[in-house]
């Protein structure tokens, strides 16, 4: 099999590496935010974790029956993954 080798200009090739080392450092931004909560969230770290308010939350949990909540002796927690798939099922566009 040939292989082709494209040469891009200068300042078409600077510009692909900044895209892609934004990309990157945007990837590990976000990476590094969602891994600095527990895995297990109560109230107040959940609705910043999901980024809304508490009375959002409220909302939520009183519309849908869906939010998986863990209760232990009355103290709630979020597990972080199941708000994560939580929030999947209910994109829009899927």
């Amino acid at each position: 099999m040939e292989s082709l080798k494209v040469q891009l200009p200068n300042d078409l090739q600077e510009a692909t590496k900044k895209m892609i080392a934004d990309s990157l450092n945007r990837a590990v931004k976000e990476f590094e935010i969602k891994n600095s909560f527990p895995p297990y969230l109560n109230k107040t770290e959940a609705t910043k974790y999901l980024h809304i308010s508490s009375k959002t939350l409220l909302d939520w949990e009183a519309k849908y029956n869906d939010i998986p909540i863990i209760v232990i002796d009355g103290i709630q927690r979020y597990k972080r993954t199941d708000l994560d798939d939580w929030m999947q099922q209910h994109r829009l566009n899927k």
